[in-house]
């Protein structure tokens, strides 16, 4: 629909709406507003000069290496431009600084009109009565059927929807240099981490890393390998039952002892680079595309950098696997940590004419139109079904992400959907894990006295 003939049908309804006022009429069954999600322009059409506040960490200097970062903002820009008597202003950081000043603006009640929100904040923002709910404004959303099944689960709470997911996350893929790999004896990437460990050997010995890990953010070795690593040892069940809190499992279930163990195993057999606790995850992708280490494990913003940084030469040799299996674990081996834990999210307090501009930015922006762009733009999964998508006109890298991450099974991404305080003690003791200094017997039992706090 053209924007001149959507603001010729809200400038009817608006006019309707105010004859039905004056007769008595009702709410939209919100009690806040009444625009129609998802309706770009909107907003504008109304004329009153209405100003938001927007906090994100789409860094603009990092957007040309972001397919996720540049969909998202292509919208944004369209809806400022739709609607131009709206003041969007934003502030926009590092996601590691994002994290630590949303928390502490959500402490003291000094949140933002529009924000991100991870899924393992959800709880603590709506039990400090913060977060708008948006059921009312999605059932009246006309691609609210094109959602993908559980892609709200992390930002639901009582019945009440936070936020509309503006990413599908695919957390732990692994990229590696096959003709690097051929060089020391294996035609595609282990199955098994024992041959990966006689792998690390031969290229140390060639001054290469294995696998490249940067985890000073702390975040990527358990987001991107534990989460994974950890459902296999535990199954989903035991996840799910810690997400739920229901005290059916336990981080001292000797499971998910065995899981940090291994984490140890890999990185006490020199399987990472030795600074891997020192450098970024960007700077790990940087070592995997100078040829600097064989294999990285990433998520699906990995595919964006190595295409717009890799030479031609290591993204012909790049091909895409999964993390070996485990022995006598108790989840499925053929699966990744993956799904909806970002969202955007309005304040508790937006009333009226804000909150009316507010929800149609919403859901213009991560709504359905993020997975359409997402899919015809990059060839990527968004949050929403879009059906039609030619891969074959996108690089071969591309293609087979798809084709790998289509016929998997996502399990849940710990530090999307265990609570905020958990994530930061696990993330914090996986590095002294990492480094020897912790057993993970310790920071099993750190954990379950932090779960058993809550």
């Amino acid at each position: 629909m053209k924007k001149k003939k959507i603001i010729q049908i809200i400038s009817f309804l608006a006019a309707l709406s105010l004859i039905l006022s004056a007769c008595g009429g009702g709410s939209n069954g919100s009690g806040n507003g009444s625009t129609t999600p998802g309706n770009s322009g909107a907003a504008g059409a109304k004329g009153e000069q209405i100003q938001l506040t927007f906090s994100h960490y789409y860094l603009e200097e990092e957007r040309p290496t972001s397919a996720e970062m540049d969909s998202y903002m292509t919208l944004v820009e369209e809806w400022e431009a739709n609607n131009p008597n709206v003041n969007l202003v934003q502030s926009v950081m590092s996601q590691a600084d994002y994290s630590t000043k949303i928390q502490a603006q959500a402490a003291v009640n000094e949140i933002p009109d529009i924000f991100f929100l991870k899924g393992s904040w959800v709880s603590n923002f709506a039990n400090n009565d913060l977060l708008m709910p948006i059921n009312d404004y999605l059932d009246q959303y006309e691609h609210k059927d094109q959602f993908r099944k559980g892609v709200f689960d992390a930002a639901t709470r009582d019945g009440n929807i936070y936020g509309i997911p503006n990413q599908l996350s695919i957390t732990s893929v692994v990229f590696y240099n096959e003709q690097m790999w051929k060089e020391i004896g294996y035609d595609r990437f282990p199955d098994n981490w024992e041959d990966i460990y006689k792998a690390a050997e031969k290229f140390n010995e060639k001054g290469i890393s294995a696998i490249a890990l940067g985890n000073k953010d702390k975040w990527p070795a358990e987001s991107s390998i534990l989460s994974t690593m950890g459902d296999r040892f535990t199954g989903t069940d035991w996840t799910n039952s810690i997400i739920a809190r229901d005290g059916s499992a336990k981080f001292t279930d000797p499971e998910f002892v065995s899981a940090l163990d291994q984490m140890q195993n890999i990185a006490a057999n020199k399987v990472f680079n030795p600074d891997f606790n020192i450098i970024s995850n960007a700077q790990a992708e940087e070592y995997y595309a100078q040829g600097k280490a064989a294999a990285t494990i990433d998520g699906h913003w990995a595919l964006s950098y190595l295409l717009s940084n890799a030479s031609e030469e290591v993204l012909s040799q790049t091909k895409v696997a999964i993390l070996p299996p485990v022995d006598g674990g108790k989840g499925d081996n053929n699966t990744i940590s993956g799904g909806a834990g970002w969202y955007v999210a309005l304040n508790k307090n937006l009333e009226g004419a804000k909150l009316d501009a507010a929800m149609d930015f919403l859901f213009s922006t991560a709504g359905y139109d993020f997975s359409r762009v997402y899919a015809e733009k990059y060839g990527m999964t968004g949050p929403s079904l879009i059906e039609g998508t030619d891969l074959t006109q996108f690089p071969q890298l591309t293609q087979d992400f798809a084709a790998l991450t289509g016929s998997l099974t996502f399990t849940p991404i710990y530090d999307m959907l265990m609570e905020g305080s958990i994530i930061e003690s696990m993330n914090t003791g996986l590095q002294e894990v990492l480094n020897g200094t912790k057993t993970g017997q310790e920071l099993a039992a750190q954990l379950q006295s932090g779960q058993d706090s809550l």
